[in-house]
């Protein structure tokens, strides 16, 4: 039986106030870093700024970029002309809203079905037509030898009434390791939680990371081959990335990092930037990364785009701060659309040509559970 939100007991209460301006149409960020503190972002005159694409991007604040361009998608800055940090400022902040919007938005009610329906529906959904056909597809263009890796993404909608703030606030609870992040504009609202760094840093200390390869949560099953060599290319990818705009570089890894219900192998990269090195080229040249495209990049994601039967939008794009010589930007992975009727999972996986359709699958429901495990009134079991 479907239940009203209430908001968790670590959650300040009056942040289900951002429910209103989403109501309200309102354009705003809420952000909390790996192990920092939760920020909001606003611009003044309640909106964002659109951009064609990555390299036309000119201002500081908060960026949510597609993952691809010319696909419909712009590039969406909210400026960082209004900015709060920590929970007490939040909710002042979004107490001061909400009591300008009283007369005109009302706060919205939600009924929240429980963990295991959501669950069950997940896992009951069978493999469609769309994603055979583009897994078949991707399978023999890899068995001819024309691409070292592609990967393969779906959605899956689930039905109901969700708290953007619920979601949020339960995010930033159970994935402190994570980038959570909540953005509503005119790209829509989207909730992540991505584990992912596409590159991060300032003056001359600079990082990102080689995150790939996948399996079950707590599984004492050795790590495979498939999984190893899907981590290696993203690896030998960034090495070779960086190899233009780095000065030096140091690499440690790979190992083991949870991601909610299921575990990756992960390359760290540390790095000082040529003074000739423009953020733009070199987020451009990153993005997106083998791990959510594949290679060669160019090929791949011209297939992609061919072939899937899905439109990503902001799914495996990026999102982050954005600076005039700063930056903190993550893959958008582990994420979620908000709408109306409820929400959209996204998942995807890197296929080799050793792949199979229903190992494919499974690995997306997993993947999906990291968000799905937000939206129901009690945590997923164990070995969800």
């Amino acid at each position: 039986m479907p239940r009203s939100f209430q908001p968790h007991p670590d959650t300040p209460d009056s942040l289900s106030r951002a429910d209103m301006l989403l109501r309200a149409d309102i354009s705003f960020v809420l952000a909390r870093p790996p192990h920092g503190e939760p920020v909001l972002i606003m611009q003044r005159d309640g909106h964002d700024t659109r951009f064609d694409s990555l390299a036309d991007l000119h201002g500081t604040g908060f960026v949510l970029c597609p993952f691809a361009e010319n696909q419909g998608h712009p590039v969406v800055l909210i400026r960082d002309e209004l900015v709060f940090r920590g929970w007490k400022d939040i909710e002042q902040a979004l107490h001061n809203a909400a009591r300008d919007l009283r007369e005109e938005v009302s706060m919205p009610s939600f009924a929240v079905p429980s963990a295991s329906v959501l669950r069950e529906r997940l896992f009951q959904a069978r493999p469609d037509s769309g994603y055979a056909g583009a897994l078949s597809s991707f399978l023999a263009a890899l068995r001819s030898g024309h691409f070292d890796k592609l990967v393969l993404s779906r959605s899956q909608n689930v039905t109901g009434s969700y708290s953007a703030a619920r979601i949020f606030c339960e995010a930033c609870r159970l994935y402190p390791h994570a980038m959570v992040s909540l953005c509503h504009g005119s790209c829509g609202t989207w909730i992540g939680a991505s584990p992912e760094v596409l590159v991060k840093g300032e003056g001359d200390s600079w990082q990102t990371m080689a995150l790939a390869g996948t399996h079950k949560s707590g599984s004492t099953e050795p790590w495979d081959e498939k999984n190893r060599h899907e981590q290696e290319i993203v690896s030998q990818y960034i090495r070779s990335t960086l190899r233009p705009f780095v000065a030096r570089i140091q690499e440690t890894g790979p190992y083991v990092v949870p991601a909610g219900s299921v575990e990756h192998l992960r390359t760290d990269f540390t790095f000082s930037l040529k003074k000739t090195t423009d953020l733009h080229e070199l987020a451009a040249a990153l993005h997106p990364t083998p791990a959510v495209c594949g290679l060669p990049k160019k090929e791949a994601l011209a297939r992609i785009l061919t072939t899937e039967s899905l439109d990503r939008r902001y799914y495996a794009g990026f999102l982050g701060w954005w600076g005039e010589e700063a930056a903190d930007l993550y893959v958008n992975l582990r994420c979620l659309k908000l709408y109306a009727g409820g929400v959209r999972l996204y998942a995807g996986g890197g296929i080799l040509p050793e792949s199979t359709l229903e190992q494919e699958w499974q690995e997306t429901c997993h993947k999906m559970c990291t968000m799905l495990v937000l939206l129901g009134t009690q945590d997923l079991p164990d070995n969800a």
